[in-house]
């Protein structure tokens, strides 16, 4: 009778040397082939897993406020019945009008500018390299600064060294055995401490503090910059907002009128009292138009997208600007130029950069002479053998690099070249600075006056459009003079729109260049 063979299965607590053994062997292939492929390849053993990848990407988008999932987190709040901004059918070809109305956020430009302030990604890495460069400094501090090191060592020897004792013939009594001497124990622990504490006769390392300390302050002035930077970012994007919104508001009036004349112009055609030729002109007028408020959607939204970049919100965050009717005051340019060269982080940072290079080129001269030390030591072992076993002392010396193979005087030499070149940067930077101090003033200025043309010129357009419309009612002008009168009233608006905001904009890059906070007002 044949029987089923029941396969093998090892009983627990019974195990095969071999298997083991396999195991073993196949643990330390792989751990060796891991290995060597750190070792041979560039690429090592191609870092984090895709796993590991998509989750790293997913935790910092959630930090920096994007859409990972294809919805911005402002949206996930909302909840998936709620359709967001992009979400449209295919055959949609418009923006929609409720893309602006998801709840926006009322916001004014000075609480957007303390929103950059604390949210603004570019500045916080400006200021963590300033933390950098303060950790820098600590080093070169630690130079000046004493230096403890300690050591200790355990031994175990298999027997104790001995050592037999010479002695002369006869000075011992008769039977008395030869004394043996114990050299080291077969244990034995030595401890050391050492108290070095440099003595900076020559200022070598001074000076390589003040150059450290130099760049740091280099550093703090060009994150001023970035502070600078980011913020005029944010005043552009806000006054583009603005500006966007209001064309639009323009866009849409020119839409209004287009459609008014274009319908009573059908009506004309259709009494036979118009051409072919002149309704078309009137119909193309009034697509063009109508492309025109979606073009000025898709600006609508880029504001909006750089705006929420700039003050670190959310990328989709809804945003209501609070409008800006008050014209910007300006400083003369004279004093605007006296407070560039004292403020401008750009020129200050180069200044530093100067005393960097300066402090760097002396501290290298100076370590052409020995450096002197002093310090203490203090010595201790647990074996007995000798008295005391706790030995302390004292010393001075001094190290000295003649420097025969001439790499100091090389570093010298490109320190001071590059406080050469640091020189020619700051008078290139003064010159440009000044021109464009010079170029946003008057920038401004033409601004300001465009605008206060276009509030008289919007009333004299809306008359030259009055008069063309009753003469083309009177059969004494043709389509394209009203079309003309309208486009050069919609011209009027825009400017009239966008003048402003644009001052404000040129005011804020003139405050840039000054080096002082870019204010509201």
């Amino acid at each position: 009778m044949n029987r089923a063979r029941r396969p093998w299965v090892p009983r627990a607590g019974s195990g095969t040397p071999g298997a083991c053994a396999l195991a073993l062997v196949l643990l330390a292939c792989a751990g060796c082939s891991s290995a060597w492929r750190t070792l041979s390849r560039p690429e090592g053993d191609g870092g984090w897993d895709p796993q590991r990848r998509a989750e790293t990407i997913e935790n910092v988008g959630r930090s920096a406020g994007v859409a990972i999932d294809g919805r911005s987190p402002a949206a996930r709040e909302r909840g998936p019945g709620d359709r967001p901004l992009g979400a449209e059918p295919p055959e949609s070809r418009a923006i929609p009008a409720d893309a602006h109305d998801r709840s926006p956020a009322a916001l004014d430009l000075p609480t957007a500018l303390g929103m950059a302030a604390r949210g603004n990604r570019r500045i916080a890495e400006a200021d963590k390299q300033v933390e950098a460069a303060a950790a820098r400094v600590m080093d070169v501090r630690g130079r000046l600064l004493p230096g403890t090191a300690a050591a200790t060592r355990a031994s175990w020897y298999t027997d104790p060294q001995r050592t037999d004792v010479d002695l002369p013939s006869g000075l011992l009594p008769p039977g008395t055995a030869i004394p043996v001497v114990t050299v080291r124990a077969a244990q034995n622990t030595v401890v050391n401490g050492t108290v070095l504490a440099p003595l900076d006769l020559s200022g070598e390392f001074w000076h390589a503090l003040r150059a450290a300390q130099a760049g740091y302050r280099g550093e703090q002035a060009r994150a001023w910059a970035t502070t600078l930077e980011q913020q005029l970012a944010v005043v552009r994007a806000y006054y583009q907002l603005l500006e966007a919104i209001r064309l639009k508001q323009v866009a849409e009036q020119t839409v209004e009128v287009y459609g008014t004349q274009f319908a009573i112009a059908d009506d004309r055609y259709r009494n036979g009292r118009l051409t072919k030729n002149d309704l078309l002109t009137f119909d193309v007028a009034r697509k063009n138009a109508e492309q025109e408020v979606l073009r000025r959607d898709l600006l609508i939204e880029r504001a909006r997208w750089d705006l929420n970049e700039a003050i670190g919100a959310d990328v989709d965050r809804a945003v209501d600007p609070v409008d800006e009717r008050g014209e910007p005051r300006l400083p003369a340019v004279d004093e605007s130029l006296h407070l560039a060269w004292l403020h401008n982080p750009v020129l200050v940072s180069l200044v530093e950069e100067q005393q960097r290079l300066q402090e760097t080129v002396t501290s290298l001269e100076r370590s052409r002479l020995p450096r002197l030390n002093a310090g203490g030591a203090i010595d201790w072992q647990s074996q007995q053998i000798l008295i005391p076993q706790a030995i302390g002392s004292g010393f001075v010396g001094f190290s000295w690099d003649v420097g025969t193979d001439l790499r100091r005087e090389s570093q010298i030499s490109a320190a001071r070249i590059e406080a050469d070149r640091n020189r020619i940067a700051l008078e290139r930077q003064m010159r440009e600075l000044e021109s464009a101090v010079r170029t946003a003033h008057l920038a401004a200025i033409e601004r300001l006056e465009a605008y206060r043309t276009a509030r008289s010129a919007v009333e004299q357009a809306e008359e030259n459009l009055r008069i063309r419309r009753q003469q083309f009612d009177a059969g004494r002008a043709q389509s394209d003079d009203v079309l003309i009168a309208e486009n050069l009233l919609s011209q009027q608006r825009a400017t009239l729109a966008t003048a402003l905001y644009q001052a404000h904009v040129r005011r804020a890059e003139l405050q840039r260049l000054i080096g002082l906070p870019i204010a509201s007002e």
